[in-house]
């Protein structure tokens, strides 16, 4: 068979932005994780039973379970960009706040609002590769990024508890709370849909696109009819 035209590599521009969602979701567990840790010298400084504690711990699941689907409907508006920079900055600043707690209700309060705003996450990972990835890479690219939950939650927790014994509880939160913050900004500098991300060449848009990837789905609403 006689091959005239040679086909362009498809560059690996896409790998960029797995990266991204893997040192998210590190982030994300992390900021999970940090309550573990920091739990019983809290409850030593606040007078903290382990039942009232309990309810710590459930205020991020309650309302991370609520706001599943509010999340998944601002997500579908606004798009992947926008979305996980509220989401990642908010979840940053109460994680940061509840360095500066005085008691129950604060911390009860303040892991609530982290569960609101860490609730749009893995749609906003799903939606993020079903954009950036053809089918045939898409299960490889959701494995690695969900990685990213057990390395924050195994290499990363040994760090907090230097930190708490360096330190004390109170920087477990400010400085993972602090890293979440810089991360938002950059995230919200560097990321854009597969579209209008000017560093992608046009071969590895067409490979995304022509295996099934939604290379316009990652857009904000108007944007994505405004394509059609």
């Amino acid at each position: 068979m006689d091959i005239s035209v040679t086909a362009a590599k498809p560059g690996r521009r896409r790998y960029l932005t797995l990266i991204m969602i893997f040192i998210t979701v590190v982030i994300c567990y992390v900021d999970r994780a940090n309550l573990a840790v920091a739990s019983a010298h809290i409850q030593e400084e606040f007078g903290i039973t382990k039942a009232e504690m309990g309810y710590v711990f459930s205020a991020f699941a309650w309302l991370y379970t609520l706001c599943q689907i509010p999340g998944g409907w601002f997500l579908d508006r606004v798009g992947s960009r926008l979305t996980y920079f509220i989401a990642i900055f908010g979840w940053s600043v109460a994680t940061l706040l509840q360095g500066f707690a005085t008691g129950l209700m604060s911390l009860i309060g303040l892991r609530a609002i982290t569960g609101i705003f860490e609730a749009p996450a893995f749609p906003t990972n799903n939606r993020m590769v079903t954009s950036w990835f053809p089918e045939h890479e898409r299960a490889s690219a959701v494995g690695f990024y969900t990685s990213g939950q057990f390395v924050g939650l195994a290499f990363l927790t040994p760090l907090l508890i230097w930190i708490q014994e360096m330190l004390s509880w109170h920087w477990v939160f400010i400085v993972t709370g602090a890293i979440g913050i810089v991360w938002s900004l950059i995230w919200i500098k560097v990321y854009q849909p597969p579209r209008l991300t000017k560093s992608i060449s046009k071969a590895e848009l067409d490979y995304i696109r022509d295996g099934g990837g939604l290379v316009d789905g990652d857009a904000p609403l108007k944007k994505r009819r405004g394509s059609r």
